[in-house]
């Protein structure tokens, strides 16, 4: 592989499209070790409706390879936040890539996407479980906030029962 400078020196970041999907699915189970591809299907069927929310995705491609990517949406009055706030719901990378500055370039433009639309906050959801997704954030910049995530367990039946 090719030293950082010289990979970032030809990164190009751009929109993402729906023809992209199974590179980001690709990326998706490299990193993370889990089969999306339902997950996939439906963000990629809402992104690219004819009636989606205000969504934002980027990628990042190497080579004309799709190394990384960003997707969330903007919220406009969820969980009884007055004003518009951005979210990352999903992001990626490459294994092959991290620790290249890959991930920050990608978020510092979403974030920059974010900022020329008017929005002031971004926030996201990680699990305890990801210590290394949790320091990612943390090193660009993202705090701990007085939110709280809550669940219910359920008893399960149907298609999503294991």
């Amino acid at each position: 592989m090719e030293d950082p400078q010289s990979i970032l020196a030809k990164l190009s970041i751009r929109n993402l499209r729906r023809e992209d999907k199974a590179q980001v699915i690709r990326i998706d189970s490299l990193s993370t070790g889990y089969n999306r591809d339902i997950y996939f299907d439906r963000k990629f069927r809402r992104f690219f409706g004819e009636d989606a929310p205000i969504l934002m995705g980027l990628v990042a491609e190497y080579q004309r390879r799709i190394i990384g990517f960003v997707m969330g949406e903007v919220n406009t009055g969820e969980y009884g936040i007055s004003q518009p706030v951005a979210s990352v719901d999903t992001i990626g990378l490459d294994p092959e890539f991290k620790r290249v500055g890959v991930g920050r370039i990608l978020l510092d433009e979403y974030c920059s996407l974010a900022a020329k639309a008017g929005i002031e906050i971004l926030t996201t959801l990680v699990s305890e479980d990801w210590p290394d997704v949790i320091a990612f954030f943390k090193s660009n910049g993202f705090k701990q906030v007085r939110m709280m995530a809550l669940e219910r367990k359920l008893e399960t039946e149907g298609i999503f029962a294991r």
